[in-house]
């Protein structure tokens, strides 16, 4: 991607030069010249758009049930307790767009794109509900990403990818992952190796294969050089213990940043900028869900959950997460990450 807009820059900018030298000669060439420069600028900007990712892997590692773009929220909403179908709205209104059980919302260009686990197909559709349309069958319910015109994966216990057109599929790896992350050209994962969670990088077909680490934990987080994760750990006649730590992205410089107290649900993680989401039990016994920054520092409770467990995705500075009502019925709910403006949606 860079390297196309680095050729991009090459031809634009002579063609500019040129454009500002002749404005002194010509007037009406002024106007022509605008033009073109914006009409270029808008082709490259829409060309960007249509293959930018729209979901962080973090929010795809607990089900991608929600997801934000261009101001709107796409969620999988429930109705008297139970799931209802794909909603999207503006915070104010809300507008059903599919009937589909769907997780793993991903969204590219104009289109949405998630896993449908009435019968296991990945579907895309517009993002008002039009163009319906399956394009590969047979899939495991296990995370989703679509990034630069390709969908990521596992079918069969296997990871996959394809193109979103459904062509050129692809089998890139036959291990046991568990997780991952896709960053420019790598995808980062972690999987299961003679009982322990090590942690691998690859090229995105699959190939250029290395390990990083034998001992990490499940959910991990790729930020700049560092890869950051909660270590769960259990000694003989011990309690389980969680700790923060870090490693460099080529496997050196390993560190315990800090212990958690208490017990955190690993299926919560949610990596955010330099924080980290999780759920876990409060010193009375009731279920919240916290944060901590990721230099170990400040761990704050964000709120307090009605139900026993719930998943964590975040978006645009609110948490949204499924809980149970009054009346025992789960709905989608979202809070500001600092707390605040709970609601139901």
């Amino acid at each position: 991607m860079k390297k196309f807009f680095v050729k991009i820059e090459k031809k634009i900018v002579p063609i500019f030069d040129k454009i500002i030298e002749f404005i002194d000669k010509n007037k009406i060439a002024t106007i022509i010249s605008f033009v073109a420069v914006v009409l270029i600028i808008i082709g490259i900007s829409i060309f960007a758009s249509n293959k930018k990712q729209v979901n962080s892997s973090s929010n795809l590692s607990n089900l991608g049930f929600s997801i934000n773009a261009n101001g709107k929220i796409f969620y999988l909403g429930y109705n008297d307790g139970s799931t209802d179908g794909i909603y999207k709205t503006n915070g104010k209104k809300k507008e059903k767009i599919s009937d589909d059980y769907g997780y793993y919302l991903n969204k590219q260009g104009r289109y949405i794109y998630y896993l449908n686990t009435n019968d296991k197909t990945i579907v895309k559709m517009k993002t008002n509900g039009s163009n319906k349309e399956v394009v590969i069958e047979n899939v495991d319910e296990e995370i989703v990403t679509v990034k630069d015109n390709y969908i990521y994966y596992f079918a069969n216990s296997y990871f996959y990818r394809v193109k979103t057109n459904g062509q050129n599929k692809k089998r890139i790896s036959n291990k046991s992952i568990e997780n991952y992350q896709i960053v420019g050209n790598t995808i980062y994962y972690s999987y299961r190796d003679n009982g322990k969670i090590s942690i691998a990088k690859m090229d995105t077909n699959g190939e250029n294969v290395q390990k990083i680490d034998d001992d990490c934990g499940v959910a991990f987080y790729v930020k700049g050089n560092n890869i950051y994760y909660i270590y769960e750990s259990k000694a003989e006649n011990e309690d389980t213990k969680y700790e923060l730590y870090k490693i460099k992205t080529k496997g050196d410089n390993k560190n315990k940043i800090t212990d958690i107290e208490g017990t955190v649900d690993l299926s919560t993680i949610n990596f955010v900028d330099s924080e980290v989401y999780y759920q876990k039990k409060t010193e009375d016994g009731v279920y919240a869900i916290y944060k901590l920054k990721l230099n170990g520092k400040e761990e704050t409770k964000v709120v307090d959950l009605s139900g026993f467990t719930t998943k964590i995705n975040i978006n645009n500075n609110y948490i949204y997460y499924p809980d149970t009502n009054e009346d025992g019925e789960v709905l989608i709910y979202r809070v500001k990450t600092n707390g605040k403006n709970k609601q139901a949606i």
